[in-house]
């Protein structure tokens, strides 16, 4: 049932209809409301501060009426929501705390903000490519020390996304997506943990475990563009701005200095040559990137509730052996 405005189904947002779509769909439901008209905006905007919800519900059970208003009014996705999300959240710290796992800042001054691109951009192979979609850029260039964490081969560069073509607030040096062409340890390696950096160096200390095999072939040479606004494809490896697919069920969302990072894209590895599953890409205004990374299996509900949990024990665990970072975290409400 996911996709824009069905004004014949949400009937002005009733209790009913709000508890039909929940019962119908309730990972994707709230995606239901995009671009829903301003009027109907308002009044459910009235709604929820009329009964906003009491706690952040856990996003693995069904939203509770109250809760799923809030994510109808963040699917909405337009001006007129934000304006109406910025009173609601500065009115209610379980409002606040539900948009920033979506990927909504809010200061305690206003206005709401998106930490994504609305629009996203689907990233197809082409005979010509797009300069600003450089694949397999070769790693040394990219960071200080291009080895994985604990692979002796240096990591692989899929995809490096030039600047113009990044948000204009985190814009600087372009955004690279690493990940492991290791034949013997690659999936260890992606799947270790997340990455993180700042100027060319990785914020955890390596733990080399493996001395390095290269792949039998070498990747085939892509060449990459983004497709029109919208347009469905069947050769896509990837995607620019929206929202992180995971998030989609279960919102969680990397924070950095008191907020939510911006969100530039996703590539999936497979199409590049490496393990199945896709890598996301954040930024802050700070200068600090993180990758999180997420395998096919981890889509399910227990196995990413799982995940969220192992991820935030080893970023608190490893805080101390950060190099340079400062304050990434997970904006992850109802764990």
């Amino acid at each position: 049932m996911s996709g824009r405005y069905r004004g014949t189904v949400l009937e002005d947002f009733t209790d009913a209809a709000v508890a039909r779509l929940v019962d119908a769909d309730r990972v994707d439901f709230w995606r239901t409301s995009e671009s829903a008209p301003d009027d109907i905006v308002d009044r459910l905007a009235e709604r929820i501060a009329a009964s906003p919800p009491a706690e952040v519900r856990r996003y693995d059970t069904p939203a509770d009426l109250d809760s799923a208003r809030v994510d109808l009014l963040l699917g909405v996705d337009t001006d007129r929501a934000l304006d109406h999300l910025t009173r609601l959240a500065q009115a209610s710290a379980v409002v606040n705390d539900m948009c920033g796992a979506r990927g909504v800042w809010v200061p305690a001054d206003g206005p709401a903000e998106r930490r994504y691109v609305s629009q996203p951009r689907t990233i197809v192979t082409a005979r010509k490519a797009d300069p600003r979609l450089a694949a397999f850029v070769d790693a040394g260039t990219v960071f200080e020390d291009p080895r994985g964490l604990g692979c002796a081969l240096p990591l692989t560069v899929p995809l490096l996304v030039g600047d113009a073509l990044l948000p204009a607030a985190v814009r600087g040096g372009g955004h690279p997506f690493v990940m492991s062409s290791c034949s013997e340890c690659d999936a260890d390696e992606d799947l270790r943990g997340d990455y993180g950096w700042r100027l060319r160096r990785f914020d955890e200390q390596r733990a080399e475990s493996c001395p390095g095999y290269a792949p039998d072939e070498a990747p085939e040479p892509l060449r990459l563009r983004l497709a029109p606004a919208g347009e469905r494809r069947w050769d896509d490896v990837g995607r620019l701005g929206g929202r992180p697919e995971w998030s989609r069920a279960h919102p969680h969302w990397p924070g950095c200095c008191g907020r939510p990072m911006w969100f530039v894209g996703q590539v999936r590895t497979g199409e590049f040559g490496g393990v199945a599953g896709s890598i996301y890409g954040f930024r802050c205004e700070c200068g600090y990137a993180a990758q999180p990374r997420r395998s096919p299996e981890q889509q399910t509900t227990q196995q990413q509730t799982t995940q969220r949990r192992i991820t935030q024990r080893r970023i608190t665990s490893t805080t101390a052996q950060r190099r340079d970072r400062t304050c990434w975290s997970w904006v992850t409400p109802g764990r």
